[in-house]
């Protein structure tokens, strides 16, 4: 039987032989990370741009880190092999915070620290979050389907190379696929390439740049240090695992200890939430934006640029100051969620297809109840029939338009097509205000405190003494107030926004 090796070190060394069985493989794991020019690669050495998405995986500290390569897949996240976090007694990786400090360095040179790992059941895979988002990366594109045996793919890493223990620049070697099994792709080489020491974690690319695997195990065959002549590799197939991928790095959930840092943008189905510049955490319809409008909700935190968000792992949700932070001071805004012992450890923010923004106990979910906090912003009926309230701030979607109420009790018609407001009631209720379809007939906006003869009125259509009548915001965007009998197509109009058009 073939003898293969577990490499852990790129410090020269006699390493013990270890058998992988049926296929002749051996794990390419780590290498420690000392500055080096890059020369010649046992492929080629990547220049310019490309492959700007591959990145360099340190385990550990500095002075004995175990290196590996990973793949940017979502700005908050990249890929690597789960082997790369193996323990010394050869246990996985568990889910949650890395055991040992684990800090990414992308292709520009920037680098950020690994605060999760997400390991797969029965691969050699494992995606890490970061700290903070690698915003000018573009994500990898993935592939849907394996490749054909004989097609031809693209490995790259930042491996060993024949000359160098541990090049400072990616290198790429040509491969062709052979046999494929349900988590594996076996790695032919194309002349001399071999993937090295260094290299697992890597991207597999198709002829299209997609990624298709995870470079997992390799003879090294031509690497630095190794006598071996054999260049195969193992792949660890990624082209059928889009599902599990995408429900990881879910773009609208903010994890416990996940920053949503100044400029930032979470983009929803129908809504955006913004992180602004000038310190203000801002809900806008998709085509509003800073300066252009359709802001339903926001952190009133304006006024203090760099600030960022957090969601803490004590279950609270912040607005800090740019130099702020917990145990630091700072706080503009909270969702005031902070738990009493462990009660919110573990809880964790999402934006709701719906446009609302929650705050979920560790176990909650839009399925599953559980929410300690929410900004309300999300999507209600468009009809408000006799006797309904709908409090600030909501929305209601149309064609070409929205109907929306702002967080400062302000009520708006959006064209959604144009990016202007059409219709303003120009009256703010304030924090708490909310709007009423009153019995009596009348469409009115209340202050907190205020209702049917309570006082608190800011606004209204005056359309009293119409008992049973309902606001519609119909399809084509007029907001109408009909009689009881009325409606869209029957007449009975008693009120309208004049925003058809």
């Amino acid at each position: 039987m073939s003898r293969t090796r577990t490499l852990r070190s790129s410090k020269p060394a006699v390493l013990k032989p270890a058998g992988l069985g049926a296929v002749a493989a051996a794990t390419v794991v780590s290498s420690l990370l000392m500055p080096a020019p890059a020369q010649a690669a046992t492929g080629r050495p990547v220049e310019g741009g490309a492959f700007a998405h591959t990145a360099r995986l340190a385990v550990g500290d500095a002075a004995d880190a175990r290196a590996c390569s990973a793949t940017v897949v979502d700005q908050w996240w990249v890929a690597s092999a789960a082997s790369c976090f193996t323990a010394a007694d050869g246990r996985r990786p568990a889910a949650g915070k890395p055991a040992l400090k684990t800090t990414v360095t992308l292709r520009n040179g920037k680098s950020g620290e690994v605060v999760e790992l997400v390991p797969h059941a029965d691969r050699d895979l494992v995606l890490a979050r970061l700290a903070a988002p690698a915003t000018d990366i573009a994500p990898v594109k993935r592939a849907s389907s394996a490749p054909a045996a004989g097609s031809e793919l693209t490995a790259v890493g930042h491996g060993r190379t024949r000359t160098e223990w541990v090049p400072a620049a990616a290198h790429s070697a040509a491969f062709t696929a052979g046999a494929t099994d349900a988590t594996s792709i076996a790695l032919a080489s194309k002349g001399t390439d071999a993937l090295c020491k260094g290299d697992t974690g890597g991207p597999v690319l198709n002829q299209a740049g997609e990624l298709v695997a995870i470079s997992s195990r390799s003879w090294q065959g031509g690497c630095l240090g190794e006598t071996e002549t054999r260049t195969g590799a193992l792949a660890t197939r990624v082209d059928d695992l889009g599902q599990w991928i995408d429900a990881t790095i879910d773009p609208l959930l903010v994890r416990p200890g996940q920053t949503i840092p100044s400029g930032s943008t979470l983009v929803g189905k129908d809504l955006k939430l913004v992180m602004q510049a000038d310190g203000n955490m801002v809900i806008y319809h998709k085509s509003g934006g800073d300066g252009k409008g359709a802001a339903i909700w926001d952190t009133k935190t304006y006024g203090n640029p760099g600030a960022y968000a957090v969601m803490q792992e004590d279950g609270n949700f912040l607005v800090y100051k740019k130099d702020g932070g917990d145990g630091k001071g700072g706080s503009l805004w909270s969702s005031a969620t902070y738990g009493n012992g462990t009660e919110n450890r573990g809880a964790y923010l999402r934006f709701q297809e719906d446009g609302n923004l929650v705050v979920y106990k560790k176990d909650g979910g839009p399925d599953k109840g559980g929410a300690i906090w929410a900004s309300g912003s999300y999507r209600r009926a468009n009809v408000l029939t006799s006797g309904t309230q709908y409090q600030a701030p909501f929305w209601i979607d149309a064609e070409t338009k929205i109907f929306y109420m702002d967080r400062g009790g302000r009520l708006v018609i959006w064209d959604k097509s144009r990016g202007k407001e059409l219709w303003t009631s120009g009256a703010y209720g304030g924090d708490g205000s909310y709007l009423a379809m009153q019995a009596d007939g009348n469409f009115i906006l209340y202050k907190k405190d205020g209702g049917d003869g309570k006082g608190g009125s800011v606004w209204s259509t005056a359309t009293f003494a119409n008992p049973g009548a309902f606001a519609h915001f119909q399809s084509d965007g007029n907001l109408v107030v009909y009689k009881k009998d009325g409606g869209q197509g029957k007449g009975g109009a008693i009120w309208h926004s004049d925003t058809w058009r």
